[in-house]
């Protein structure tokens, strides 16, 4: 399942979705910004509302992340905090995982470690 839109600058932006054994696993791909950030959103709804409660959200395949991207991140983590569901990351590249530490946010996250 693939979900696209096109940031700024007209890189495409989507979202590939996998179901595994016991948890859905949901890519974003390209940039994460205030344009792109509500197709991811809209993706993490389809699969809480699909039934899984254990989501792990891959951030390798992301090029940018800006504030945007950062606060929903955190506030679907929050979220599923709140429902009892498992919200983990798979870790992105130096640059988005630097992001993440200059807001403040990275030791807030749990990080699959097998990721």
């Amino acid at each position: 399942m693939t979900h696209e839109t096109r940031s700024q600058d007209q890189r495409p932006f989507h979202v590939d979705v996998r179901s595994e054994r016991d948890h859905v696993v949901v890519v974003p791909v390209g940039e994460l910004d205030i344009v792109t950030a509500p197709a991811l959103e809209q993706q993490l709804r389809k699969v809480e509302e699909a039934g899984f409660a254990s989501i792990v959200l891959d951030l390798s395949a992301l090029e940018f992340l800006d504030s945007s991207g950062i606060r929903l991140i955190v506030g679907r983590d929050q979220l599923a905090r709140s429902n009892g569901h498992d919200f983990t990351l798979i870790e992105g590249s130096a640059t988005i995982q630097r992001t993440l530490r200059l807001a403040g946010v990275a030791d807030l996250l749990t990080f699959r470690a097998d990721g």
